[in-house]
């Protein structure tokens, strides 16, 4: 057996003893079922922080035959207390490999190698005495025992368990892994140390709240960085094969390559948070020719009219922009390409570009022979909004929760006080002309940050 703290999750099936597994080992690649009996093998799991081991789960088989069980272990005449924890053990040895007991078995092994116990029950259900068999069977073996009531479908139940629980067990715990926070996942393993040597899982819990720390960071990071690649985003004719594909649709071409950056992006967050098949559905950035945005993505993520009126005005006096930054039209465009930008594409990408019209938020600059980036001051909130709500709606998500990750639809970026949206357009246009090694970058990241950690 290893060195790491050990604990075999057991119980009744189907009662959520996987999730609780794919929970606390932030593996989504635990097997996860609805049906009885998914799991037939015991399995270990453990959780590593930057490849470093901190404790080991195994996701055991349920209870099968538990009456058949306990009678074996009764027939020994005389059997004093202290002699229990053998005979459970040769239980296991007796049944190994004989096609009886398989379930049993299975779960028992890891309790007679001194794995301690984590008992498993639905608090949505109510208790029966059949349990009682099962935590007869686990008293035997001696071993250190915590229970969790996992409220799959509500608690109505809970304080029933409880009080039966607290017979057989020393700690008695509710834990929904579906829906736990980090804050709860450190409280639970606070309480596994309790079942051996005290603070035998201190260290964990300290690595644990110290990576956290670290992966916040880094997802500030990577959303800055995103933040700043489709704020800077831009096509230089040189590039033939961009330039051919630019004549053919340019509005389609910086979909796609706006789409592909936050898509990269997005996909490095669930895996530094260990999301490798998170299923996150959400809506494409669409740019159209009219507008930068359609009107449902537009109000979802970023401000309103007069919200941006405000905000862009502001900002603009404060970096001395001054009247070039005044917002109007109905599209919110910060200046518009006058009728010379056609004739100057066409010499760019022939004449057929003379039937064609650019939007206003794709500006050409005939010197640098430069299409883009997007001159949309609202576009730095859609972008920031769109990062945070995947990130905070990421990290909520349990990794036994296979359900495509949930959304929310409140616009976060409107709600912030008017002088937080000033400070943030301002950081974001010079986020723009300074690089990702500016003093705004940082400033942003401090912000996401505490957005994605608030005290």
């Amino acid at each position: 057996m290893s060195d790491l703290p050990l604990f075999a999750v057991v119980g009744h099936p189907n009662k959520g003893k996987s999730s609780v597994v794919a929970a606390l080992t932030q593996n989504d690649s635990v097997v996860i079922s609805p049906l009885s009996g998914t799991t037939r093998q015991t399995q270990r799991f453990r959780l590593e922080l930057d490849k470093k081991a901190v404790f080991e789960l195994f996701d055991t088989p349920g209870f099968q035959r538990t009456e058949a069980c306990l009678d074996w272990l009764q027939q020994a005449s005389g059997l004093h207390a202290e002699q229990r924890p053998f005979r459970v053990r040769e239980f296991v040895e007796t049944f190994e490999n004989t096609g009886k007991f398989i379930d049993e078995v299975e779960l028992l092994r890891p309790v007679t190698e001194g794995a301690n116990i984590i008992y498993v029950v639905d608090g949505s259900l109510p208790y029966s005495p059949e349990y009682e068999t099962e935590m007869e069977i686990l008293r035997w073996t001696a071993q250190p025992r915590l229970a969790i009531i996992n409220p799959i479908e509500d608690d109505t139940f809970v304080e029933n368990w409880r009080r039966a629980l607290s017979q057989y067990f020393s700690l008695v715990r509710v834990f929904n892994p579906l829906q736990a926070d980090f804050e709860q996942h450190l409280s639970l393993l606070r309480a596994f140390g309790e079942l051996g040597q005290p603070g035998e899982l201190d260290y964990a819990v300290a690595e644990l709240r110290k990576y956290r720390e670290l992966q916040l960071r880094q997802a500030s990071r990577i959303i800055v960085e995103r933040l700043y690649r489709l704020l800077s985003y831009h096509v230089v004719s040189d590039d033939t094969q961009l330039t051919n594909a630019l004549k053919k649709d340019p509005v389609e071409h910086f979909n796609n390559e706006l789409n592909r950056i936050e898509r990269d992006s997005r996909e490095s967050l669930q895996r530094l948070f260990l999301h490798h098949g998170l299923d996150a559905q959400m809506q494409q950035i669409e740019l159209i020719d009219s507008e930068l945005m359609e009107q449902e993505n537009w109000y979802l993520w970023g401000l309103d009219r007069s919200q941006l009126a405000i905000a862009s005005t502001a900002a603009g006096a404060t970096l001395g922009f001054g009247a070039d930054l005044a917002v109007g039209g109905q599209s919110l465009l910060m200046g518009s390409l006058g009728g010379g930008v056609v004739g100057a594409l066409s010499g760019w990408f022939g004449s057929d570009w003379l039937q064609q019209k650019l939007p206003a938020w794709l500006p050409y600059h005939r010197k640098q022979n430069q299409l883009g980036p997007v001159r949309d001051p609202n576009f730095a909130f859609v972008i920031l909004g769109r990062a945070i709500e995947h990130a905070q709606a990421m990290l909520a998500h349990s990794h036994a929760d296979r359900s495509a990750l949930k959304l929310d639809d409140a616009n976060m970026m409107r709600s912030l006080e008017r002088s937080e949206q000033i400070r943030l357009l301002k950081w974001c246009w010079q986020l723009q002309k300074g690089g990702f090694q500016s003093k705004a970058a940082g400033q942003l990241e401090d912000w996401v940050l505490q957005r994605l950690n608030p005290k």
